[in-house]
């Protein structure tokens, strides 16, 4: 364990080396008018073998707390896109008894739901790109407009975070992405806004 544990902390920090600018540590901050849900923070919380998900906490604020604290890894050299700014990568370090975990944020689609759970995994090559706004918000960029014919290229934040009663390999309540402009499947998903609060 100790050894697959290694080799997965250097395959993670030799490509998350790739994206070299990272940003000082912020918090995830839930904006929702379900008074419960509406300025919390979201925490990582074990999914798997050095999988983490986006859970969300009732109770007091720890933003302190290393499982509340991510941070967002840019190119170096990178163009703005109009409307977008600079996308990507949403990462967090998974503290282990053999070293830190550097780990980007994927969101994998079931082709059964059209309700995603966003992971971290160890190093980027197959994470999902994100951005934030002026107002610190999270999105995920659109380039491609293909509700017309044929596509054509305009670029646009999307905004389709809601939290969710979700089952990965453990059931949570979590941050979920919703796939499309349909209202989610999942009947226990609630609208919210992500929000970075440097810490």
């Amino acid at each position: 364990m100790r050894s697959s544990t290694l080799i997965l902390a250097f395959a993670a920090s030799r490509a998350v080396a790739q994206y070299t600018n990272q940003s000082k540590p912020f918090n995830l901050v839930l904006s929702s008018s379900n008074k419960t849900l509406d300025g919390a923070l979201l925490g990582a919380c074990h999914e798997g073998a050095a999988i983490e998900g986006l859970c969300f906490f009732s109770g007091p604020k720890n933003a302190s707390a290393s499982y509340n604290q991510y941070t967002f890894n840019t190119t170096s050299g990178a163009t703005p896109v109009p409307n977008i700014g600079i996308a990507g990568l949403l990462t967090y370090t998974l503290p282990t008894g053999d070293g830190n975990i550097p780990s980007a944020l994927r969101i994998s689609a079931d082709l059964t739901s059209n309700v995603a759970v966003p992971l971290f995994f160890p190093g980027p090559d197959t994470a999902t790109l994100v951005g934030f706004d002026t107002n610190n918000k999270l999105f995920l960029p659109q380039y491609y407009d293909d509700t017309v014919v044929p596509p054509k290229y305009n670029p646009e934040p999307v905004y389709r975070w809601y939290v969710c009663t979700t089952e990965d390999d453990y059931v949570y309540t979590t941050l979920a992405w919703v796939i499309g402009t349909h209202s989610p499947e999942n009947p226990s998903c609630q609208k919210v806004h992500v929000t970075r609060a440097f810490v």
